[in-house]
């Protein structure tokens, strides 16, 4: 894929970030109870709380928080080497939420020299990273002047483009396969919608339009689907659109939530989590909704699949032992383990290319912090920073 010739985001005034927090509405109220389901109260950790804020996206009422924004130095981005894994040692380039002093940015880690990129300098608050499918850029969504929207970063020299400019919430970007659009979530009509746009032109279109609240869009790997959750017929269910928003299916019909969905590399597959069993466990079905299976079957909580590059296990976040942890199971449920125990909560698992490796999200140290587990959940190294708070690790492939 050709790189766009994208414009840079105005960022040299300096600006105030103002982040938008809204209280629960009825839509997620399932979700809000996944980061307080009897863990004694452990789910603090980023797993729990992106579910948190899915829940708060769903009203309108902000409660403005400050926080000051500076303009880029010059020559603050510094391109990545591209590298490889070896077999005793990770490769490759984790990119991370990092918060210093106040101050929010993408950055991005290099595994085989150590070396620290801060890939943004305006300090605003972001989330939800993800690495576009040529690895170039990485998308993000970003609390900028008061207004969330969606925003693309050039890994090579930090050059930041601003995708979306509506007064309303955008944020959840997912990435085409063919790294040509962006899917997102946006409160601009009303309700949480879901949307498209083109990263080239960076026009939106809109492709969901009920009066039901749609989330978590999530593309299939050929390009011709995109699952999402919609509660548009009573309870949160999985839904797929093709990729211009029509011949919408229902694949789950159940009156308990069903949610997280994850396709597999060759898109045959949909894992998910639902609560039709009396507790959230990891299923998976059939990419038409056929052949459900439960895959977990614990007492507790167990969420967020991600499917390994080679669609043979899936990782995710195990609440039984009264912390968030994380978990891998075979892909038709057997040889479930532990890979982390408590202190802490560990969450945000990330998958490396080769599928050796996991890098997750752990306060067990007491901040939050980057680390890289082998498949016997030792931990290989520590990416992040001692003195930043660190979330939402993402591998590029």
């Amino acid at each position: 894929m050709k790189s766009p010739n994208l414009p840079a985001q105005p960022n040299k005034l300096q600006w105030k970030a103002v982040s938008l927090l809204f209280p629960a509405a009825a839509f997620f109220a399932w979700l809000m109870t996944a980061c307080s389901t009897d863990l004694g109260g452990g789910l603090a950790g980023a797993a729990g709380a992106q579910e948190t804020m899915i829940a708060q996206e769903l009203s309108a009422t902000p409660v403005l928080q400050p926080a000051e924004s500076t303009p880029a130095p010059a020559d603050a981005a510094k391109p990545l080497p591209q590298t490889q894994a070896t077999e005793s040692q990770p490769g490759g380039v984790v990119a991370y939420i990092a918060e210093e002093n106040g101050a929010n940015e993408v950055t991005a880690v290099n595994l085989d020299n150590g070396q620290v990129s801060s890939l943004t300098h305006d300090q605003a608050q972001k989330n939800s990273p993800a690495w576009s499918p040529n690895g170039e850029y990485i998308a993000f969504a970003e609390n900028f002047n008061g207004n969330w929207d969606i925003y693309l970063v050039r890994v090579e020299d930090g050059v930041v483009t601003r995708l979306t400019d509506d007064p309303a919430k955008d944020w959840w970007p997912s990435w085409s396969p063919d790294g040509f659009y962006l899917t997102f979530e946006s409160f601009r009509d009303g309700n949480f919608e879901l949307y498209k746009t083109d990263i080239y032109r960076t026009t939106v279109s809109r492709l969901t339009d009920t009066p039901a609240m749609e989330a978590r869009p999530v593309w299939s790997p050929d390009g011709q689907w995109i699952a999402f959750v919609s509660n548009r017929d009573g309870s949160a269910d999985i839904y797929k659109m093709d990729s211009g928003g029509g011949n919408v299916q229902r694949l789950t019909a159940d009156s308990t939530p069903d949610g997280s969905p994850a396709w597999s590399p060759d898109g045959q597959w949909i894992a998910f989590t639902s609560w039709r069993d009396g507790n959230p466990e990891i299923y998976r079905m059939r990419a038409d909704g056929s052949e459900v299976a439960r895959l977990t079957s614990n007492n507790i909580r167990d969420d967020y699949p991600v499917w390994s590059p080679d669609g043979g296990s899936l990782a995710f976040i195990s609440g039984e032992s009264g912390f968030e942890n994380v978990a891998v199971i075979n892909a038709e449920g057997g040889n479930l383990r532990q890979l982390t125990a408590p202190p802490g909560n560990n969450n945000n698992p990330c998958w490396s290319p080769d599928g050796k490796y996991l890098a997750i999200q752990s306060n067990r140290s007491g901040a939050n912090a980057i680390y890289i587990l082998n498949l016997n959940g030792e931990i290989i190294k520590s990416v992040s920073l001692p003195h930043q708070e660190s979330s939402e690790p993402i591998w590029k492939r």
